[in-house]
């Protein structure tokens, strides 16, 4: 069945296929979370909201809270948030716990910060976006 993790790898590695022109194909941090979960709990996402998130990515282009955690928040939206009338209690309890434990893991919830201590040099955020989807796929399980 593979992992949430393995889904996000593919996500990561699709760019290398497309040679000098990778840079066209690529898919940033919370592109990456939310189309790897989208994949891998087969959440039916619409291909025009998968679009909705890109401007999330890179801090929202503005080194800001990470991509991969507002992807990750994305992703818990699709899978936990209830029809109305809710208070949607779950899903607030669940959210917390990844906030905490992505900024438990990287330090910061700031693309800025965490890019100056978990940046590769030659992976870019790919080992981030690797984690985070270990963490997101932590918290979901013990979440359900």
């Amino acid at each position: 069945m593979g992992s949430l993790k393995d889904e996000t790898i593919k996500y990561i590695e699709s760019e290398n296929k497309y040679g000098d022109k990778k840079e066209l194909y690529h898919y940033n941090c919370a592109e990456t979370l939310l189309n790897a979960s989208n994949d891998y709990y087969k959440l039916g996402v619409d291909p025009k909201f998968l679009k909705a998130i890109v401007p999330f990515g890179g801090g929202f282009y503005s080194e800001r809270t990470c991509g991969a955690l507002t992807g990750g928040i994305a992703a818990l939206g699709l899978l936990f948030a209830e029809e109305k009338p809710t208070s949607n209690e779950k899903l607030k309890e669940i959210t917390k716990k990844w906030v905490e434990a992505f900024e438990n893991e990287f330090g910061s919830l700031d693309c800025k910060e965490i890019k100056l201590v978990h940046r590769d040099e030659v992976k870019g955020c790919g080992p981030v976006m690797v984690r985070a989807a270990e963490l997101l796929e932590e918290v979901i399980k013990d979440s359900l």
